[in-house]
């Protein structure tokens, strides 16, 4: 399973599932079989209550918009945004739960300035600090294998 859909299926889980802290909620990004050279790389979040945040967020706070941010705290620089060739900004992901989100994602970039704001009501940027085991397994993997 390539590291992109593994980092979508993370991202609906942690709104779906109650963890017990620490548990790693990631799923490996393929097999010896499927590739015999590829590492077996697992990618899991370094606050184990996240997902409690993105119920909140859901329930509570009912975004409409939820823009995630991933970052890698155990790398200097994000290998998300380094070397990516052919990908716009890798490390941002969007949730859309209304009809109203998806109308913001079909928007230029900047449709909270050109609105004075008033668009970005419902909109919420959640960080998401990632890490990878073994530990510089992300970084060594190629950029179509990041983003798959």
């Amino acid at each position: 399973m390539s590291v992109a859909v593994a980092i979508a299926f993370f991202l609906i889980a942690m709104a779906n599932a109650t963890p017990v802290p620490n548990e790693d909620w990631t799923t490996k990004s393929s097999t010896a079989v499927d590739d015999p050279g590829r590492v077996l790389c697992r990618l899991k979040t370094t606050d184990p209550f996240v997902h409690n945040k993105v119920r909140h967020l859901l329930t509570v706070d009912t975004a409409t918009l939820i823009n995630y941010v991933l970052n890698f705290s155990n790398y200097s620089n994000n290998p998300l945004t380094i070397n990516m060739d052919g990908v716009y900004d890798a490390q941002k992901w969007s949730r859309v739960i209304t009809a109203h989100g998806q109308t913001l994602l079909s928007l230029a970039f900047n449709y909270g300035v050109l609105s004075m704001m008033t668009l970005t009501l419902g909109t919420v940027t959640l960080p998401i600090e990632l890490q990878d085991s073994p530990l510089g397994c992300f970084s060594a993997a190629s950029n179509k294998q990041r983003v798959e």
